[in-house]
């Protein structure tokens, strides 16, 4: 396995502020000369934090935790200087194209460490530096940039890539700071093996010890049905589980296609007896009441997909398949109303059987070629945390960046606290 999300022994690559004037001004004014580069705070490639070792990396006294710091401390010094300088309004920066724009562009990146000493020497053995080309290390330096902001990595510096740039160090040191507070509201002892899910990011991975095992892309809920902060435990997971529907999108989504529509796609209402009603004037009043509900049976076609993972909490929310994959090619993936979709949910289901239960895989295979709906409680319940980060350092060292999406940096609240 890789190196996980917060490993306890990542190896970090130390990211140049380019604090110097000097350094800048000469990138920026073309000087051909090779420029020897001694960045403050800049260590070499494999230089590892020092007084944190051996601590749980998701604790708030852990790795995470101490790389946030140093962030925030390189940021707010940033804020406070005056080297930093947005880059100006005009057509979108392409790859080999010229402008004094593109000198602006180099020394952002300097600053923020994404066009490193390396980059530098290339393009100086190559030949002279012409600060205001867009040449091919200044793409990959952008590259880099876009990546750490959740970007299409595409070496163009449109209208998108520029507002992250222009972003000022004074907000980003605010973000900093609201995730910061963040861990600290988190349980100091996650356990040796459990599920995190970083809302921001749409990702879920499944850490296990101090190494990631596993990760997969995952669609949230939409900013006006915001996915809760929760920590709970995965308990049981349901095969072509029967869709529940919350009242609210009966009322106003559902219901008002017709009974028609949706009985042809499984859908029927059920009293609280658990019998079966018609589509009647009074019944469908019955699910504004609580009295009924909307249902829609599990197997081909189902709101759920195939598999279901329960997870218990006063809202409601779950894991669960999709039918909608395609949401999943997407850079942004808040669509849903609170609830987890997951890109990879048969696999994930394979693992927790196998893990959590001790299945074999002919038993696995059954549980999932079956297609009747049926429950499966897990012997040995995983944690779960559903948590919501705008900034962390990856497992190279990388510090990046997400969309506040549900607009908590600002507000400065938001724990990761059930």
């Amino acid at each position: 396995m890789g190196v996980g999300f917060f490993p306890s022994r990542l190896r970090v690559a130390r990211k140049p502020m380019w604090c110097g004037c000097a350094i800048i001004l000469a990138v920026a004014l073309g000087f051909e000369q090779s420029i020897a580069v001694a960045a403050p705070g800049n260590a070499k490639k494999d230089d590892s934090i020092e007084g944190v070792s051996g601590s749980d990396p998701f604790s708030p006294y852990g790795r995470q935790y101490a790389l946030l710091s140093e962030e925030l401390a390189r940021y707010s010094a940033l804020a406070e200087g005056e080297q930093w300088k947005p880059l100006s309004k005009g057509q979108p920066i392409t790859p080999g194209s010229r402008s004094p724009r593109v000198a602006q562009l180099r020394s952002l990146l300097m600053l923020y460490g994404d066009y490193r000493p390396e980059d530098f020497a290339e393009t100086t053995e190559k030949g002279s530096l012409e600060a205001d080309v867009y040449d091919k290390p200044l793409q990959q330096a952008v590259r880099r940039f876009q990546r750490r902001h959740g970007l299409k990595a595409d070496g163009l510096v449109d209208e998108r890539t520029r507002s992250r740039l222009n972003t000022n160090p004074a907000k980003l040191a605010q973000i900093l700071s609201a995730n910061l507070q963040r861990w600290e509201q988190l349980p100091k002892d996650l356990g040796p093996r459990y599920i995190v899910v970083n809302i921001p990011e749409f990702s879920l991975r499944l850490i296990d010890g101090d190494r990631e095992q596993f990760r997969m892309k995952v669609v949230v809920g939409k900013p006006k049905h915001m996915t809760p902060l929760i920590a709970t435990r995965m308990t049981r997971l349901e095969f072509n589980p029967v869709w529940r529907v919350p009242p609210s999108i009966a009322l106003k989504e559902l219901l008002p296609k017709g009974s028609s529509a949706l009985s042809a796609k499984g859908y029927r209402l059920v009293n609280h007896r658990g019998r079966a009603v018609p589509f009647t004037r009074g019944n469908v009043a019955g699910v504004r009441r609580g009295k009924v509900t909307l249902q829609q049976k599990g197997g081909p076609g189902n709101a759920l997909g195939r598999v279901k993972f329960v997870i218990p909490n006063r809202q409601a929310i779950f894991l669960h398949d999709t039918n909608s994959k395609h949401l999943f090619k997407k850079n942004q993936r808040a669509f849903s109303h609170g609830c987890i979709r997951l890109e990879k949910p048969l696999k994930f289901a394979r693992m927790m059987l196998a893990q959590q239960n001790r299945w074999n895989r002919a038993r696995i295979d059954r549980a999932l070629m079956s297609s009747r709906t049926h429950g499966v409680q897990l012997k040995n319940p995983l944690p779960v945390y559903i948590a919501y980060w705008t900034a962390w350092v990856d497992e190279h060292g990388q510090l990046q960046f997400r969309p506040d999406i549900y607009q908590r940096d600002k507000a400065g609240a938001g724990t990761n606290r059930g």
